[in-house]
């Protein structure tokens, strides 16, 4: 996935091919629908926002590295590249949008970054089709026939169907997310970190998260299975008790995309001490050199866990609950579960170790 934690689909075509004028079209058609869109565009030539003179031109000027104008009707961030000979990165920027508030990114530009893309093709245009080199064009808009082996052709004059196609896109892309979350989840249970009815698992997508419901089975669970829950108001019946909790981290946490919750053995064991724990292996150490532990009574736990968790996980990827279990976020799930089997191998490790002094 790109860095943006709702969908992203691009419009690729060489310039002057018409690529501003079919998304000026576009946008209102997907507004009506209900979609909230982003967009970001590569500009090849320099762009200056600011006039001379004006407190906030003379600030970046003076070396502020970021320069946000805020107005009643909107606002406008500006920042300085750290390496300004270099073309921006498309991670890069799409992290700058508050993706939680829209359901579909358009990216006009970016033509050699892997990301799912519509190629524009014109045939007065006489421009090479860039398709055969480019395995993310998931589709072609064009005035013209194309060859047999070209995927999905999406005619220039029939604006509602390539409309169609990104909605689509929207909402496979929300089915995919929620696949993978029941993959990853899936993946705790079979390599120990879970028990078949254990832990939970959740995915943002836009302003809302997918969370496992009360009670799943590892082993069983289905994509339509999971709750929909808002990021800020209450969460629907059926969604998991820690439900609060991992709304809390998301609001919280903005870079969070992802927030897994298991049961390590050898995690929960070391947590029994109520101590801090510091890895003793290297890689554990690389990844956080300390991993709080929380001490939370069982009676307590339902009322109290949310807010400390959500506090100590906006400072740390990850976190024990004494004798309950690990809380980790990720940007995605795939950083999430990295950082939930490092401690669980870490762990291991430090039990180990504790054993082999014994000897």
């Amino acid at each position: 996935m790109c860095a943006a934690s709702c969908p992203v689909l691009g419009l690729v075509a060489p310039s002057g091919t018409g690529k501003t004028t079919l998304l000026k079209q576009l946008v209102p058609i997907l507004r009506r629908r209900g979609l909230r869109i982003g967009y970001l565009k590569h500009a090849h030539c320099g762009v200056e926002l600011d006039r001379p003179g004006k407190d906030s031109f003379v600030l970046r000027e003076a070396g502020a590295q970021q320069v946000l104008l805020a107005t009643k009707a909107r606002w406008i961030l500006q920042g300085n590249s750290d390496q300004p000979e270099e073309d921006p990165k498309l991670d890069a920027m799409l992290a700058r949008f508050a993706s939680e508030s829209l359901d579909l990114i358009l990216v006009e530009g970016f033509k050699y970054s892997a990301y799912p893309k519509l190629e524009l093709y014109r045939k007065a245009c006489n421009q090479d089709l860039l398709y055969p080199q480019d395995p993310q064009i998931l589709g072609v808009i064009s005035d013209d026939a194309l060859p047999e082996d070209a995927p999905q052709r999406l005619p220039l004059s029939d604006l509602e169907a390539i409309a169609d196609f990104m909605e689509a896109h929207a909402a496979v892309q929300d089915f995919r997310l929620r696949e993978e979350l029941v993959g990853y989840y899936g993946l705790l249970r079979r390599y120990g970190c879970n028990d078949s009815h254990s832990g939970n698992a959740s995915v943002r997508f836009g302003d809302r998260f997918w969370m496992t419901p009360t009670g799943a089975c590892a082993d069983r669970l289905r994509a339509r299975e999971l709750i929909s829950c808002s990021l800020t108001g209450d969460c629907p019946a059926g969604a998991s008790l820690d439900a609060p909790l991992h709304r809390l981290v998301y609001q919280q946490q903005p870079k969070a995309g992802a927030v897994l919750h298991s049961h390590g053995p050898y995690s929960v064991a070391l947590s029994l001490r109520g101590q801090d724990f510091q890895p003793m292996d290297f890689e554990g150490n690389l990844y956080f050199p300390r991993v709080p532990v929380l001490r939370i009574p069982y009676a307590d736990y339902v009322r109290r866990a949310p807010r400390a968790v959500a506090e100590t996980l906006a400072d740390h990827p990850i976190c024990l609950v004494q004798g309950h279990g690990v809380y980790a976020w990720g940007k995605d799930l795939n950083q999430a579960y990295q950082w939930t089997t490092s401690l669980e191998l870490s762990a291991k490790t430090a039990w180990i170790a504790q054993q082999a002094e014994r000897l």
